[in-house]
């Protein structure tokens, strides 16, 4: 992934600004997508805001899209979304205009153009399963706002892959965490922010959910690669891929590895809970990737961990 010509949506966000960061290193021409200037602190921390054409409007808008694709590109990541759980309960016609409505004008838009495409989904796009890992064959079963939205996002690059042979695979990943999320409702980085603020962590579920927690530079390794295969005519990229780290933990096992990072001693959460439609255990199979593309993870969670509590370390009186 190298000296390409590469549109990034949500470009400004906790991946969006990690990959942004790679592709500039390696001396592509990044243009971005983003909402709002809200996240610019993420890109601007990174000293890559001079090296990003950033564009702001809501993926939703059509016509506004179609400025941006009057130029070409060699692939497009398209990452916006609205990514909260809680968010989309509460405002659920919103979180399907920008994860559904915004997902098909990306395709169609690509579909056009013939611009190759991965796409960020969840684990969240299965729904619950009895059976875990999920593995790809899976089917999606999103039940809740937030899932259904992604679920959709996944049938619709499907259509697009097999109906018009679009160059497009979605990546499902597991719980993405890394120095620059400042959605402090998350374990991570919500927790740091507490300690940092020497007060008392509050978790908003009784911390015996599961999930995979995966670092967003490994994320960010997987996207590229993702990149690379369907940029590379001799190798077939499957229309969607699991991927995450080996780490599956509890909330409160993960709560205790970052208090220890901070604190000899144990640190009792207050508990409130506020996750009654959340799904309860979800981890990810990574063996296709691994197998078909040669991308697993590198970072475990400790040296993960500790990335992200020295980014919150450095930059969170500036935040």
């Amino acid at each position: 992934m190298k000296n390409k010509k590469i549109l990034v949506t949500g470009a400004t966000g906790l991946l969006g600004s990690w990959l942004s960061e790679s592709l500039v290193q390696n001396n592509c021409t990044v243009t971005g997508l983003a909402l709002n200037t809200e996240l610019d602190f993420l890109i601007n921390s990174k000293k890559i805001n001079k090296d990003i054409d950033l564009h702001y409007f809501d993926i939703s808008n059509e016509e506004k899209l179609k400025t941006i694709f009057n130029q070409d590109y060699d692939l497009v990541f398209h990452l916006a979304a609205q990514t909260q759980v809680g968010d989309a309960l509460v405002n659920p016609v919103n979180t399907f205009k920008s994860n559904i409505q915004g997902t098909w004008n990306i395709l169609e838009l690509c579909r056009l153009k013939g611009f190759p495409i991965v796409v960020a989904s969840s684990d969240k796009a299965y729904g619950n399963s009895v059976i875990l890992p999920y593995e790809e064959s899976f089917p999606l079963n999103g039940i809740y706002p937030y899932e259904v939205s992604k679920s959709a996002t996944d049938m619709l690059c499907k259509t697009y892959k097999n109906t018009y042979n679009l160059k497009v695979s979605t990546l499902r990943c597991g719980n993405i965490y890394g120095g620059g999320d400042l959605n402090w409702e998350r374990l991570v980085p919500g927790v740091i922010k507490y300690l940092l603020n020497n007060e008392t962590p509050i978790l908003r579920s009784n911390g015996t959910y599961k999930r995979d927690w995966v670092y967003v530079e490994d994320v960010v390794h997987a996207y590229t690669g993702v990149g690379s295969a369907l940029l590379d005519s001799g190798i077939n990229v499957a229309d969607s891929y699991n991927f995450s780290s080996i780490d599956y933990l509890s909330v409160i096992e993960l709560y205790k590895k970052i208090v220890s990072k901070f604190s000899e001693n144990y640190i009792e959460p207050i508990i409130q809970v506020s996750s009654e439609f959340e799904i309860k255990d979800q981890y990810l199979s990574s063996i296709k990737i691994e197998k078909e593309l040669g991308i697993s993870s590198n970072f475990d969670i400790d040296l993960g961990l500790e990335n992200t509590i020295n980014w919150y370390r450095k930059f969170f009186a500036d935040i």
